[in-house]
């Protein structure tokens, strides 16, 4: 009797330790953190609304994809128009490189009805194709650009060829939308993402560029992922002021073959908050991109779910949250 009692209690235990972790990790999923769920009530699905993927291939026959992608398909490489996925050697073994698929299944999870235009980094281009890239983005139809990889073929600052064609896709009237990198680090501490930090300030821009870090969400706490870079300290907070967070570690998307998989990065975190940026501007069509981005980082959440402040050295503006933007918005255009 008194076995067949433990063993009531043991299993008592373990499925209320179930139940408690199903409700933790539903309540941190990411699309609750961007609080996607509030944009449903309203009938928010991306539809109407264009955004390019910058990335290094894609796999467009993904079940998941195959209607997402537009005809306009762009490779900086050649003139076949051919984005699919870079074959890359990888503990010891080729396989398909699926991080643009990885990206893009991000975007579409949050806003199912966008239209992606997909451009390739064709290999061995240099910064020139990172230009040629951004110069494509510029002339498209696209709303919003998310650039989940790094345009710095030295991996030092951004050239100045590339920094006149972020400019240029700036002017366009584009919502940019750059993860800000992986290495734990400042941004100011390196030269790249410095200067990522002075474009963004630069009157050319005209507040149109954003940098994405990575939040995490494990055990029922929220903090900025271990690996994401992060704003720290800079004169009169330069570094913070264009810097958004949303969430990126083992955030679970499309890759190649049809799959699912995860992948952590701040390369996740910025089709997250581009996703959001979707969703807005199907809510907002009348805003230009710099309207946009204000609304997003006005809007951002200061205050992490368990209660404590999201300090601006590692978040920057705060966390996205979608449905603050929509109620800011409609503050804004009723003022």
């Amino acid at each position: 009797m008194l076995e067949r009692l433990s063993y009531v209690v043991c299993v008592g235990i373990l499925f209320a330790f179930i139940i408690h972790k199903a409700k933790v990790e539903g309540e941190t999923s990411p699309q609750v953190v961007v609080d996607i769920p509030h944009a449903r009530k309203h009938q928010l699905d991306g539809k109407g609304i264009v955004v390019a993927v910058i990335d290094e291939g894609f796999d467009p026959s993904h079940g998941s994809l195959k209607d997402k992608f537009s005809p306009y398909r762009y490779n900086t490489n050649n003139k076949t128009r051919d984005v699919s996925e870079t074959i890359v050697f990888e503990n010891g073994a080729y396989q398909f490189e699926s991080h643009g698929t990885h990206v893009t299944g991000i975007i579409t999870s949050l806003a199912p009805q966008v239209e992606i235009i997909p451009i390739k980094i064709g290999g061995f281009g240099g910064d020139q194709a990172f230009v040629k890239a951004l110069q494509m983005a510029a002339t498209s139809l696209a709303h919003i650009v998310n650039i989940s990889m790094r345009l710095s073929h030295t991996g030092r600052e951004l050239s100045p060829n590339v920094r006149t064609a972020l400019i240029q896709l700036a002017q366009a009237d584009k919502v940019i939308v750059i993860a800000a990198g992986n290495e734990s680090a400042p941004l100011m501490k390196h030269p790249y993402t410095a200067s990522l930090v002075d474009l963004a300030h630069h009157p050319s821009m005209k507040g149109r560029l954003l940098l994405a870090g990575a939040s995490s969400y494990k055990q029922g706490r929220e903090t900025r992922a271990a690996f994401s870079n992060y704003p720290g300290q800079s004169a009169f907070g330069a570094a913070q002021a264009y810097f958004l967070t949303a969430p990126g570690d083992h955030i679970t998307s499309t890759i190649t073959g049809g799959a699912f998989g995860e992948k952590s990065g701040t390369s996740m975190a910025a089709p997250m908050i581009v996703g959001a940026a979707s969703l807005l501007k199907q809510a907002f069509p009348c805003l230009d991109a710099q309207a946009l981005v204000q609304l997003l980082l006005k809007s951002a959440r200061k205050v992490s779910l368990g209660g404590q402040d999201l300090p601006r050295t590692e978040f920057g503006a705060g966390i996205i949250n979608l449905r603050s933007a929509l109620e800011y918005g409609k503050v804004f255009l009723s003022s």
